[in-house]
């Protein structure tokens, strides 16, 4: 029964996922037992049922292996439900934890992406900035922090320092859609700054960069449209 709803539950059937947990009778193997509860409240999360994420993950004695994803499980389930000082205070000690595994120091990022965010949107900027700084700069959330660290930047009308953050992200990805934003973003500061040469030729250099992602889309989707993919 664990492992038919890990299977619906990694096929997004979710209500049919949390069907086949619920016949789960005895204790499981190995790390399964503590598993079975995270596994359990994504599902909820993904239902909308964050009242019953909360119940089950608050709380919760686990495997440390395990507390991190219970902590940023719980600190979501709290956002939604706008327990927001009580989801705070689950990000913010996540957020500043030990990991001493790649996984738990994604996870870490993960949730001091999540609070820089939760800041912005708050409007109190000069919280977020300290935040998104404890993000990695090479890690899988790093591009998105840095667009937030910019913005947090723009928000208390720092331009100028908007601009490093912004700057290093330009030199990324644009399939990145942050990257994507700071195509503009840059501009703006310069606008801001009155380096209006800058800005009218940053926004030249986003029209062409998008203008070229448009192109490489066109062809896939006609390479598809012919059988060359």
């Amino acid at each position: 029964w664990f492992y038919l709803g890990k299977v619906r539950y990694q096929r997004s059937l979710y209500a049919e996922a949390l069907d086949a947990f619920d016949r789960v009778a005895g204790e499981l193997p190995g790390g399964l037992d503590a598993e079975l509860p995270m596994l359990k409240a994504q599902a909820y999360l993904a239902l909308g049922r964050f009242d019953a994420a909360v119940a089950l993950l608050d709380g919760w004695q686990g495997p440390a292996s395990w507390v991190a994803y219970a902590r940023y499980n719980l600190g979501v389930a709290l956002l939604r439900l706008d327990r927001t000082e009580e989801a705070i205070r689950q990000l913010e000690q996540l957020g500043r934890g030990a990991a001493d595994t790649a996984e738990l120091r994604d996870l870490r990022d993960k949730a001091n992406l999540a609070l820089g965010y939760l800041w912005l949107q708050l409007g109190r900027d000069s919280e977020a900035r300290p935040v998104l700084a404890r993000v990695r700069l090479n890690g899988p959330f790093s591009a998105k922090a840095l667009l937030g660290a910019g913005w947090a930047d723009a928000a208390t009308q720092d331009y100028r320092a908007a601009l490093t953050p912004w700057l290093e992200l330009r030199e990324r990805d644009l399939l990145d859609s942050a990257v994507q934003e700071s195509l503009l973003a840059i501009p703006y500061a310069w606008a801001r700054l009155d380096a209006h040469g800058e800005a009218a030729a940053g926004y030249q250099a986003a029209l062409a960069a998008y203008d070229a992602e448009i192109g490489k889309l066109n062809a896939a989707i006609a390479g598809s449209r012919s059988g060359q993919l």
